[in-house]
């Protein structure tokens, strides 16, 4: 009996290994428990053709192939790497439902990715059609490239059409609210408030908060520093109009804005990384005079200027003098900064209150001692932030189809929106996660701080310094709690302080 299952396990070796890969543009798809039965058929195939099925799949939710985001940040480019490097045995084969779940580029890129593929002894299968590709047949067989090349073309037609008809939708929104015969979104400032439905309602000012926007905006054109105005703010306990405590970093975010002059910006993007292309006067009502818009906008204009010619900002390698410059905070999550204090000696201080944290030496010293645990940690294989945000544009897409069956083109604009910023906020998931397969150095001790300060900026989301209860001194006990982006935790230092949070 022994022998038998010895002789069983070498068959199993002996045979190539199928692989599964598996793309969704929607929610509905994976709620349709289409993933389960694309997985089952794949691995039926792999029985009736003599493969050994792998049970590591493959899969992209919501990661564009029309923009080709699949083969780059996605899963399809972990498997493309795999290949080129040989981590995946030649004899191979990698079963997909249809060559659209590989590519809605155009044809030429489509037939390149696939050929990439072949080339390295990876066969392709079909399910759709029961087709399987390989590199002979796309070198020996003129019909077999013509089909490839209709398919790929056929995909990315249907996506272009696509594009056009949302483009068509939003364009059409816009003429609307242009015309005045309708509200662009809910979504409005925190000193207005929508009275009635967006197609026969109208703004209200809200007086109470109001006056905060224009204490802020009166503040900053007459000259005051950010700082200042922050402090002002939090002395006085008021907060942002997200409920955040006031920095100078929200001040300089507030004023940029132009809906207290009444203007609607018309941009795409996400909230942190939108481009705006358009905008509609008199959309709001006007809460600051044209003066104060004025001065505003002078002082915006000079501050850009001085940063474009600040060498500090400008040249990477005089960025930072601190190795955990932007992941660095205090247990309240302050963020704080490296200075250079006039003793000569550096450290981290609160970016808003300048409140000392602790000597640059102390904290960096007790990381760098670290890093041998925050690499392996890093190529730990860990996707909270992937999982998170799949089931956030999940919930998004859920909401579009949810809208598109009410034949609601208020709601489905609205919704759009949301799986945009879902859809950014995977992307940069994903990106996070392919990070991880990349090598980062065994030591960056002999790094110069701004060089290490990438690799930290890298793979690390925040490190936050607990101290013990003296107040300085090196007999003070310092404990590093470093969460890197894949959301493991490593701690560092005096870990006895683990209770003490």
């Amino acid at each position: 009996m022994a022998s038998e299952t010895t002789i069983d396990q070498q068959h199993q070796q002996q045979r190539p290994l199928a692989l599964s890969y598996l793309r969704f543009s929607s929610a509905a798809q994976v709620k349709d428990i289409k993933k389960t039965d694309q997985i089952n058929r794949a691995k039926q195939w792999a029985i009736d053709n003599g493969y050994q099925f792998s049970e590591t799949s493959f899969s992209d939710l919501g990661v564009s192939a029309y923009k080709g985001d699949n083969s780059t940040i996605g899963d399809l480019g972990r498997f493309l790497k795999a290949v080129e490097d040989d981590l995946i045995p030649r004899g191979s084969v990698l079963v997909i439902e249809a060559l659209d779940r590989l590519s809605r580029e155009n044809q030429w890129r489509g037939q390149m990715l696939l050929g990439n593929i072949l080339s390295n002894g990876v066969d392709v299968v079909t399910l759709n059609d029961n087709q399987k590709y390989t590199f002979e047949d796309l070198q020996q067989d003129m019909g077999v490239a013509i089909r490839i090349i209709l398919a790929f073309n056929l995909a990315h037609a249907e996506s272009q059409q696509k594009s056009r008809r949302v483009t068509a939708g939003w364009q059409r929104n816009l003429e609307q609210v242009k015309t005045g015969k309708r509200k662009r979104s809910s979504a409005i400032p925190n000193w207005l408030k929508l009275v009635g439905t967006m197609d026969d309602g109208h703004f209200e000012v809200n007086e109470e908060k109001a006056a905060v926007t224009r204490e802020l905006f009166s503040r900053f054109a007459d000259g005051e520093t950010v700082w200042s105005i922050a402090k002002n703010f939090r002395d006085r306990e008021i907060t942002t109009p997200r409920g955040k405590t006031f920095a100078g970093g929200n001040i300089y975010r507030l004023v940029k804005s132009k809906a207290p002059f009444g203007i609607l910006e018309i941009g795409k993007g996400t909230k942190n990384d939108r481009t705006i292309f358009d905008q509609i006067d008199d959309y709001f009502p006007r809460i600051l005079d044209e003066d104060t818009q004025r001065r505003v906008k002078l002082r915006l204009d000079g501050i850009a200027k001085r940063r474009e010619g600040n060498r500090i900002v400008n040249d990477p390698k005089r960025k930072t003098n601190g190795i955990l410059t932007g992941v660095i905070r205090t247990v309240k999550g302050e963020r704080c900064v490296c200075r250079k204090g006039t003793d000569g000696s550096w450290a981290y201080v609160e970016s808003t209150t300048r409140r000392w944290l602790a000597s640059r030496n102390v904290i960096e010293s007790r990381f760098l001692d670290g890093w041998g645990e925050i690499a392996l940690a890093h190529g730990t294989d860990a996707s909270p932030e992937v999982d998170g945000a799949e089931a956030a544009l999940m919930a998004a897409q859920d909401a579009v189809e949810y809208a598109e069956r009410k034949g609601s083109g208020r709601l489905v604009i609205a919704a759009q929106a949301d799986v945009e910023e879902a859809e950014g906020a995977l992307k940069e998931a994903r990106r996070g996660q392919a990070l991880a397969t990349q090598e980062v150095p065994e030591d960056i001790a002999g790094m110069e701080p701004w060089e290490a300060n990438q690799w930290v900026r890298m793979i690390i989301e925040q490190v936050t310094v607990i101290r013990g209860d003296k107040k300085r001194g090196p007999e003070r006990k310092t404990m590093l709690v470093v969460t890197l982006k894949n959301g493991l935790k490593v701690r560092l230092g005096d870990t006895e302080l683990v209770f003490a949070t």
